[in-house]
């Protein structure tokens, strides 16, 4: 491995941890950056006097969802659990209980 190579490395592993960092940041800073985001995009439109109103918040909103994406789990739904418990074998159809046959289950429904 060439000084080039190891140099390529150094930054790629350097950029993802930066880019680790800033989701980490974003993801617990959402209101914060969320409310800086209002705030500028208030000043903005008061600037243009209101010329630009619609492009402002369109671009404020892109740049919230972009933050909110960020933050969040990679493969997950906020709030979903990861793995399913031990006990969870309640996805799968319930077999015959108590000795019944799956004919017998339905001679008594």
């Amino acid at each position: 491995m060439g000084v080039t190579d190891s140099l390529k490395s150094a930054m790629s592993q350097a950029t993802k941890k930066a880019s680790e960092k800033a989701s980490e940041y974003a993801g617990s800073h959402q209101t914060q950056i969320d409310a800086g985001l209002d705030k500028v995009g208030d000043m903005a439109d008061k600037a243009t006097k209101g010329k630009y109103t619609s492009r402002i918040e369109t671009g404020r909103d892109k740049a919230k969802d972009a933050v909110h994406k960020m933050g969040g789990p990679k493969d997950t739904i906020q709030g979903e659990a990861t793995e399913k418990p031990a006990d969870a074998a309640s996805d799968q159809t319930p077999g015959p209980t108590s000795g019944q046959t799956p004919g017998d289950q339905e001679a008594t429904k």
